[in-house]
């Protein structure tokens, strides 16, 4: 759903499991708790930084990743709470902040091991000398593969866990249409899995509660018209007594 406008739901399926062996649920959560354990790393040292002092000023690119894991870390623990109890919405979250991740991370790639690359600025005639070219080719080689083997792991890991968020969101959906067509055929619901969450039967006692509360209500607006009513007829009938009792005594006195 959350791809629809980058068109990849047309394009490929979700997956059913992790390596091939693992279930979602498991390939998700050996994502998470690492990248946690990172985010939590990452903040610990731009803090040792920022009050040891032997380490210096933490640089512009250390306090922008060290703000971007403070904001990873409650979107993990959100996410953690979501894969465990299975609510969507949670992962979902914690997946457009793995994109976004991988968006920064894919910058700091292109330039670590492509654009920053040594042998890019030694010369032909210098390279060309005690085997060195053989080296520089190697070490491209080495770069060029670490780049594409990461972008490949990457783009993985968010392909996992946007095919559990795929799941997920299939099977709540699946789970209320159950539940609707049970309380439609006026089956008791008992102790099923609705909406991503495990517990007691909840909406067959609050429709019969609601019928209750209405049914007594219409009960008490009923008594409490009744008793309006014949007030009303008692009034009117004191009033039109006295009218009379009042006109006779006029006409008595005229």
């Amino acid at each position: 759903m959350a791809l629809d406008c980058l068109c990849l739901p047309k394009l490929v399926d979700p997956v059913d499991s992790f390596l091939c062996c693992l279930s979602l649920d498991t390939g998700v959560k050996l994502l998470m708790w690492p990248h946690l354990v990172l985010l939590m790393y990452i903040v610990a040292t731009a803090i040792e930084n920022l009050i040891g002092q032997d380490n210096g000023t933490p640089g512009t690119s250390q306090m922008f990743e060290t703000i971007w894991s403070l904001i990873g870390i409650p979107v993990i623990l959100a996410g953690l709470w979501g894969v465990y109890h299975r609510i969507e919405p949670h992962v979902r979250l914690y997946w457009y902040y793995l994109v976004l991740s991988f968006a920064i991370d894919l910058v700091f790639i292109v330039d670590l091991f492509i654009l920053q690359d040594a042998c890019v600025h030694l010369k032909l005639e210098e390279a060309a000398q005690g085997g060195q070219a053989f080296a520089c080719g190697v070490a491209r080689s080495i770069s060029s593969t670490a780049a594409v083997v990461s972008t490949i792991v990457a783009l993985y890991l968010i392909y996992v866990v946007w095919s559990w968020c795929e799941d997920a969101d299939g099977s709540t959906a699946a789970d209320a249409v159950a539940a609707l067509l049970d309380i439609a055929d006026g089956r008791a619901l008992g102790k099923k899995r609705y909406f991503g969450l495990e517990g007691p039967d909840v909406i067959g006692p609050s429709m019969d509660a609601t019928a209750s509360i209405f049914s007594g209500a219409s009960i008490f607006y009923g008594s409490v018209s009744s008793a309006v009513i014949g007030e009303a007829k008692a009034v009117g009938e004191f009033v039109g007594t006295s009218i009379d009792d009042i006109e006779t005594y006029a006409i008595g006195r005229a």
